[in-house]
């Protein structure tokens, strides 16, 4: 089939999946599409890379200077969100109150741009990640904020799951990489790397799995059959991508999806006592993950059973790398912003990477020891938010426990805690935003 033609239907079925999507939310407005493009980008290429697909690695020059086109974009969409909030009069401060660990965390970010070596950009990327919170409030905003943002995930999986199939199969040059060193193939679809389409096909499986459990329950499975056949559809593409090309398939992601699926299942049925289950297994998936970095034995059982050799896939070099150039700045860090493509040639020259492969490691880098303890002291928070949302939406309330078990486990061997273009953090930020404030969110009228 020629590129054109196959372009063509692809962007008919994408339509065609909107306007399903659109049934199921019919009380969303058009501003609910702001929120919905900032996750787009987020969890895409960046713009640059659309208009120049040979620019697959970025030079240090890059990453300091920007790219022009994703920053009009994402200004853009910070000051649609700014300017709908003015009109819809939220209250600040009651949201700001119910997330004050969130404000702390950015806050805390924002002074380490004191000491960064690079204090400008440093702050453009404080400025870009900042903008997810306004974006976020946004879908607060709505009439059903919890049914604005099923809508907004959904409304992206239809896009980026089918495109990313399309891509790889038509317009390689944009849809498949090559590992430098070895001349292996990737599977990249929309995303910049492997693991990024990975992730992007197991929250959407994720949240398509859930849904129709949540149906099921609920007695209204294949009341509709033209959004239960969208999602299956969407379902059957995510299965396919995330077995990748011969092998090259993303681990992590696969990983994250199987356990979040057997503890959504597991707490469903637990329903009395799921507090302490939840909280249970929280402490476990932390015991577990502390294991697997000093325990040889458990290990080699976790990378045994997804095929991977005991360095996960020579993370372990990395690792050693970011922990020497971490340990010259323990306390604070080098300054948020400050070190990825701007100080980190040794570790580039000698790992070929730009990135800790650790989310842990890459805030331990950049704002140190106190960095580490605002977060973790936020992800406590945003979990105590979770089982507040026990008592008003209970199938949200799953749906943001499983989301930090995968949080949790996804930034073992990939990075994307306080990143500006993480599709998870921006996804946590808006379900962060999205619990505030439960009793006056429900059946309220739109401002």
């Amino acid at each position: 089939m020629p590129p054109i033609v196959a372009l063509t239907i692809c962007g008919i079925l994408v339509v065609v999946l909107l306007r399903i999507e659109r049934g199921r939310n019919t009380e969303a407005s058009v501003a609910l599409w702001v929120p919905t493009f900032w996750i787009l980008l987020n969890g895409s290429k960046p713009i640059a890379r659309w208009l120049d697909p040979a620019s697959l690695e970025l030079n240090a020059g890059s990453y300091e200077t920007g790219s022009l086109h994703d920053r009009m974009a994402l200004l853009t969409l910070i000051g649609l969100s700014l300017y709908i909030l003015n009109k819809r009069k939220i209250e600040w401060s009651r949201i700001f109150k119910d997330n004050f660990w969130l404000i702390l965390l950015y806050l805390y970010l924002g002074t380490s741009i004191l000491w960064s070596d690079f204090p400008f950009v440093s702050l453009k990327r404080w400025f870009r990640l900042s903008g997810a919170i306004p974006v976020a409030m946004v879908v607060l905003s709505e009439r059903y904020p919890l049914k604005a943002l099923e809508s907004v995930l959904r409304r992206c999986a239809y896009v980026m799951i089918p495109f990313s199939l399309f891509l790889i199969k038509y317009y390689p040059h944009f849809g498949v990489q090559y590992v430098s060193w070895s001349g292996t193939k990737m599977w990249v679809g929309v995303a910049s790397q492997k693991n990024g389409l990975g992730m992007v096909c197991a929250l959407s499986a994720f949240l398509i799995i859930w849904t129709f459990y949540r149906e099921w329950r609920s007695g209204t499975f294949l009341k509709s059959k033209s959004q239960t056949f969208a999602d299956a559809l969407i379902l059957a593409i995510s299965f396919f991508l995330l077995r990748g090309f011969r092998g090259t398939y993303s681990a992590t992601a696969f990983g994250i999806l199987i356990f979040g699926i057997i503890s959504l299942l597991f707490l469903y049925q637990v329903r009395g006592s799921v507090r302490f289950i939840a909280t249970l297994m929280v402490c476990g998936l932390a015991v577990v993950l502390l294991s697997l970095l000093f325990a040889d034995s458990v290990v080699s059982i976790a990378t045994s059973a997804f095929n991977r050799n005991e360095s996960f896939t020579g993370r372990t070099d990395i690792w050693s790398a970011v922990l020497d150039a971490a340990s010259k700045n323990p306390l604070l860090g080098v300054g948020y912003g400050g070190f990825w493509g701007l100080k980190d040639e040794m570790i580039y020259s000698a790992v070929g990477v730009r990135e800790a492969h650790s989310g842990y490691l890459d805030v331990y880098l950049e704002v140190g020891l106190v960095g580490v303890v605002l977060l973790m002291t936020f992800l406590i928070a945003y979990y105590r938010k979770v089982l507040r949302e026990l008592s008003y939406a209970y199938d949200w309330a799953l749906f943001g426990i499983c989301f930090l078990f995968l949080t949790l486990m996804q930034n073992f061997t990939e990075s994307n805690f306080i990143r500006t273009s993480s599709f998870f953090w921006n996804i946590m930020i808006f379900l962060t935003i999205a619990f505030s404030v439960p009793h006056l969110r429900i059946n309220r009228d739109r401002l």
